[in-house]
């Protein structure tokens, strides 16, 4: 019969946004780690609030110290958004092909779903392929201490 426990499985885990923005939480939390283990409290702080708009006289850099942190805190907050959401989109596109490819025919079944099956795993290893890269790279802007 009728399996409640079962109702909500999924055969890719990552076709649920709770599963990758976890994933890419857990690369936010090792941005911020690692930016402050390396540069200091300070020197995170100052990261974000004194780049990209500098000035030498100090008024001016008071005044640019607002605009620096919202421009470095949108673009703080958007790398796990958008790793998250990145890999949970393409995920769930793949998905839901599969499902259209089931509603249809089963003639025309017979000839997508074999060619979508190996098209979407060569998508699943990009999109892990992606998000390692752009761990990567978050980390490596975050461990480094020049400008």
């Amino acid at each position: 019969g009728h399996d409640p426990h079962h109702v909500f499985f999924k055969i890719v885990p990552t076709t649920d946004p709770n599963i990758t923005l976890g994933m890419s939480f857990s690369v936010f939390a090792l941005i911020i780690f690692y930016s402050i283990k390396e540069k200091g409290l300070g020197g995170f702080v100052g990261e974000l609030t004194l780049h990209p708009f500098s000035a030498s006289n100090p008024i001016v850099q008071i005044i640019l110290i607002p605009i620096n942190f919202i421009l470095e805190f949108v673009t703080l907050l958007a790398k796990p958004i958008s790793l998250g959401l990145r890999l949970f989109g393409n995920m769930y596109a793949g998905e839901l092909i599969f499902i259209l490819i089931a509603l249809m025919p089963f003639w025309i079944q017979w000839a997508l779903s074999v060619p979508w099956a190996i098209f979407h795993i060569l998508i699943i290893t990009l999109q892990a392929f992606v998000f390692m890269m752009l761990t990567i790279v978050y980390m490596s802007l975050a461990s480094s201490t020049e400008h």
